[in-house]
């Protein structure tokens, strides 16, 4: 796996299998959605969007945080902060007076937040309506969390020298649960790229599911949308060529 330029051609079956690792490692974290409340709720795309997310897709703390938004069937606006970022780093640094991750801004209350159990804590107590984080998952990073970051030799930790220095003006949406092998092997592009998204949730049982089939006709994730181009795709691999033919600054 050549993890200094994620641009090149891959071998896909060795890539899938190492994610679909990464994911068993973590067991049934950020699988499901436990928000069956919000069944009562609209669920539409076009709402603003309260959480921001400052994160990196290596990253075992900002793991942990994007498994119990998956829970708690939330949407966030995700802001890549690999090593080497030339903009969300020093957004985190000029807010909160550090560069660390991950980092939660809540629009809504106006309340920013460091430390992923503060983090997950703040989210239930928030959104989770009274209930708790699925059992072992504030506790499970100190044993499994770096798992998925060494069976994926650091994808997702490093800008790519070739990325875009400014973002879309559009925005690029992606439909996702945590522990899809798929779905990761897309955010750990986007992250790489530098590129900020939304990120709607849709774990088993999510309301949220509704909007993924409207847009794509089916259930399965990862569904990545373009807004700037009109691209749409369920294919990681389709998917993570566009990204990387769309959004560097090299021909490939």
């Amino acid at each position: 796996m050549n993890a200094r330029d994620p641009s090149q051609p891959r071998n896909f079956t060795f890539e899938l299998a190492t994610s679909s690792l990464a994911s068993l490692s973590r067991f049934a974290w950020g699988t499901k959605s436990i928000a069956e409340s919000s069944l009562n709720k609209e669920i539409t795309s076009d709402l603003p969007f309260s959480l921001q997310l400052f994160e990196f897709e290596a990253c075992p703390f900002c793991r942990r945080v994007r498994e119990a938004l998956t829970e708690l069937d939330l949407s966030v606006e995700v802001y890549p902060c690999p090593k080497g970022s030339v903009r969300h780093r020093e957004v985190v640094r000029r807010t909160g007076g550090k560069e660390q991750f991950p980092f939660i801004i809540d629009q809504k209350s106006g309340i920013f937040i460091y430390e992923s159990g503060d983090i997950v804590k703040y989210l239930f107590e928030r959104y989770g309506e009274g209930r708790s984080p699925s059992s072992g998952l504030l506790e499970s990073t100190i044993f499994t969390g770096w798992m998925p970051t060494i069976l994926r030799a650091g994808r997702g930790m490093t800008r790519w020298e070739h990325s875009r220095p400014d973002p879309p003006p559009g925005k690029l949406e992606l439909f996702s649960y945590e522990n899809n092998p798929n779905a990761r092997i897309v955010r750990e592009a986007l992250c790489e790229l530098e590129l900020p998204y939304i990120l709607q949730n849709v774990g088993e049982g999510s309301p949220r599911m509704k909007l993924l089939l409207d847009a794509s006709g089916s259930k399965e994730v990862p569904y990545f949308i373009d807004h700037n181009t009109g691209f749409q795709s369920g294919d990681y691999t389709t998917i993570l060529s566009y990204l990387f033919e769309t959004y560097s600054t090299v021909i490939l």
